[in-house]
């Protein structure tokens, strides 16, 4: 059988008035658009390009990739791991909230500080524990951690968009496995005496009353900040015995909850009571249910650092972030022995996660039994 020419191996087309390449190779297409508009010195330049790539299907040397038949400027092969950063930021920029966005180009921006126009498929595992300790000089363990860990997500997905080539190794696999982050003792929670010390304090305070029923919103239903500040009314059953907790509201930005997995909690009589109150005969569903005292979203930052501290300091409670009272009442829910699996429903957890979160600081004494006895 004869072989074909470069000519039918790989066509020159024209689509919307500009020219592209087209050809199968083990039984996928390709196309190569080249940017140029169609005419005599375009169609030149087209078939030239053609049959290089026909050469190299016929030769075995055909590039995948398509790096090596593509202008410079759009090569990805010759991005530098600070560009690689922003593609991959790029690619992900419509599902992220702004502070995620502003941590990937810090990110970026310390690669371009270390590596400077360094090729990310250059980049081995020598570089990678060079930038993992530039980073541990200025920020904690769990932070360097945490972006190393993105570093990581952007070479895979690099390698599976052919941007790199997939006998690459990610160098940031090895290095984040031997990134030992100290433990940290988790802040106590809250006494049942305490949490009626912050709730009274609430109650009883000329400005900050506002924010009571959120506290206790917040001690009684183990919500992260941002899914009740980001709570509203079309969120809840019409007798408020249930409600359902799929979004978030952090930083400005309404979003998924944190692990992007919704859930329905049935609410104790107290809440519901709360809610009811709070709500009344008439209400708007797109309205929160604990809007800030001129309204829209309230900001945690600002309530953490100017209203909590200053609560907790008039009742004597030794301070402990607001996110605390998410802890108390899931420690409080272990040691009077229920269900983990019930607990990690209502709170969105996962369950080993839960328990390896939590369980530690529940004060467990085993019975002691004199079995030979």
């Amino acid at each position: 059988m004869p072989r074909k020419s470069s000519k039918e191996l790989v066509k020159v087309q024209s689509s919307n008035g500009r020219l592209r390449l087209y050809w199968l190779y083990e039984g996928k297409a390709y196309y190569l658009y080249l940017g140029l508009p169609d005419g005599v010195t375009a169609r030149n330049v087209a078939t030239s390009k053609a049959a290089t790539i026909a050469n190299d299907i016929i030769s075995n040397n055909f590039d995948r990739t398509l790096n090596k038949y593509k202008p410079d400027d759009q090569r990805t092969d010759r991005l530098n791991a600070s560009e690689l950063m922003e593609r991959f930021t790029d690619s992900k920029r419509s599902s992220l909230d702004t502070q995620t966005l502003t941590k990937y180009k810090i990110i970026a921006d310390h690669l371009s500080e270390v590596f400077k126009n360094k090729l990310a498929h250059d980049i081995n595992e020598t570089h990678a524990e060079k930038f993992k300790q530039f980073l541990l000089e200025r920020q904690k363990p769990i932070t360097v951690r945490d972006r190393l860990s993105v570093l990581k997500s952007c070479w895979n997905w690099a390698i599976k968009q052919k941007m790199l080539p997939e006998s690459n190794t990610n160098p940031w696999a090895e290095v984040l496995l031997g990134l030992k982050v100290p433990q940290k003792a988790r802040p106590k929670p809250f006494t049942k005496q305490e949490c009626l010390a912050i709730l009274e304090g609430f109650r009883n305070h000329p400005h900050y009353c506002h924010y009571a029923d959120y506290v206790e919103f917040m001690f009684l239903t183990g919500c992260r900040p941002g899914e009740a500040i980001g709570l509203q009314w079309k969120h809840l059953w019409d007798d408020c015995s249930v409600m359902w907790i799929g979004e978030s509201f952090v930083r400005g930005t309404r979003k998924d909850t944190k692990n992007e997995k919704a859930r329905y909690v049935k609410l104790s009589q107290r809440v519901q009571e709360i809610l009811l109150n709070r709500r009344g005969s008439q209400w708007e569903d797109e309205a929160l249910v604990f809007p800030a005292p001129k309204g829209g979203p309230m900001n945690d930052n600002n309530f953490c650092k100017r209203v909590w501290k200053a609560i907790l300091q008039s009742v004597k409670v030794p301070y402990r972030k607001p996110y605390t009272t998410r802890s108390t009442l899931i420690s409080h829910w272990l040691q009077n022995g229920e269900n983990p699996v019930v607990i990690a429903q209502s709170t969105g957890h996962d369950v080993k996660v839960l328990l390896d979160s939590y369980a530690g600081i529940v004060i467990h004494q085993p019975k002691t039994h004199d079995f030979l006895s």
